[in-house]
């Protein structure tokens, strides 16, 4: 019970720093975009924007409230209660995956209806919004400003987006299949057409095993940057 009341809190510290407000306004532009662009357009169109909400955005989002909790010194008191560092990235992760996975279809349904399977595209939504959200805080840990922030991020999510050009037929390389996203591509386009159950397979597992790996490295950042209070020497 104390990791769902750690969600609850988590999702209560969002509203109040308005990331609710700030999806509600970006989902509202992504309608009207999908609403204006030619119909042959909108589903790939659909998928692009979907991937980029919860990578993109849980990423930098996640990385700003992060930077804020240690601007505020939050992380001084808030480990010496029984509160584990695990629970805590957990229920960061968990709460904006969850966020992701509302805002993602609801911009889906308004364009294309309930007509569609969404269980593999909303685990395609969950998977991603999983390992981009560990990514982000791992990143955020080891950094004490907001400019360090930006261009380590700048560096770990320009690697990640690269299976976007295989996606948009500009360049295809067999070294994508190493990357995570290229399972969540295989996932969101399920919503539109039948994908082989062994790509399914594949997605899923590429995009588990990563995200068990972002975990790994972001409880390890959390030990070694706040924990440790070793933060000095981050960017």
């Amino acid at each position: 019970m104390r990791i769902a009341s750690a969600i609850a809190y988590d999702i209560k510290l969002q509203q109040r720093h308005g990331f609710y407000y700030a999806y509600l306004v970006i989902s509202l532009f992504y309608i009207v975009l999908l609403r204006i662009l030619p119909a042959s357009s909108r589903e790939m169109a659909d998928i692009i924007l979907t991937f980029t909400d919860p990578s993109m955005l849980g990423f930098f989002f996640i990385g700003g409230l992060v930077l804020l909790e240690k601007g505020q010194d939050i992380h001084n008191t808030l480990f010496v209660t029984p509160y584990k560092h695990e629970e805590y990235i957990v229920s960061k992760t968990l709460s904006l995956t969850l966020l992701s996975m509302i805002s993602s279809y609801v911009i889906h349904i308004s364009q294309f209806g309930l007509s569609t399977n969404p269980l593999l595209f909303l685990a395609g939504v969950f998977l991603t919004s999983v390992f981009f959200t560990l990514a982000g805080m791992g990143v955020a840990f080891r950094c004490r400003s907001l400019n360090g922030f930006f261009f380590l991020s700048t560096l770990v999510t320009s690697v990640f987006m690269l299976p976007i050009l295989d996606f948009l037929h500009i360049w295809s390389t067999p070294i994508y299949y190493v990357l995570p996203t290229q399972g969540s591509f295989m996932l969101l386009r399920s919503v539109f057409e039948p994908v082989p159950w062994l790509q399914i397979l594949y997605a899923v597992l590429i995009l588990a095993g990563w995200g068990g790996l972002a975990f790994l490295w972001t409880r390890y950042s959390f030990r070694k940057f706040i924990m440790l209070r070793m933060g000095g020497d981050g960017p």
